[in-house]
Order: C-alpha cells, then structure tokens, then sequence
C-alpha cells in the first residue's frame, strides 16, 4: 500500500514533465518567425565617438537649452507651491 502511495505522485510529477517537455517542444519549432537582427549591425565603440565633433556640439547645446527651459520650469512650480521650507 505504501508503495502504491509513493509511486503515484511520482508518476504524475513524470507525466506533468512530460506534458510541459512537449509544449516547450513546440514553442521551440515557432523560433524561425521572430525577426533577425540586420547584417552589418555593430554597437558603437568608443573610438566611434568624436567628442569635439559638429554633431556632438549641437547635441550639448540642445541639451544646455533643455536644461535651462526645464529648470525655469522647476522654478516656477517651487514658486506657485509656495512651500515653507522652515
């Protein structure tokens, strides 16, 4: 009887592994639709990068004009809140 008991469990833990084994089976096979990477594609490296370059002068300007816009902003909250910092 206490066999009984014992194997039951372990063979319904082998079925449900086995059932699960099948469905990854056939989530496998699917793989050849999902999209692949372009040919040619490379992560930038940092001899890429030019730090005194036109691009990156124009990209720090805009992000100075940001900066000082977002800032005013700020200002004007703190303002209109009118918080007692005590």
């Amino acid at each position: 009887m206490r066999a009984l008991l014992l194997a039951t469990p372990i063979l319904a833990s082998v079925l449900i592994s086995n059932s699960v084994a099948a469905e990854a089976d056939e989530l496998m096979g699917s793989t050849s639709a999902l999209p692949e990477a372009p040919i040619g594609h490379v992560q930038p490296r940092a001899q890429d990068f030019s730090a005194n370059s036109p691009a990156n002068q124009a990209e720090q300007q805009r992000l100075s004009r940001f900066d000082a816009k977002q800032q005013k902003l700020d200002d004007a909250l703190d303002k209109k809140l009118n918080i007692c910092r005590c």
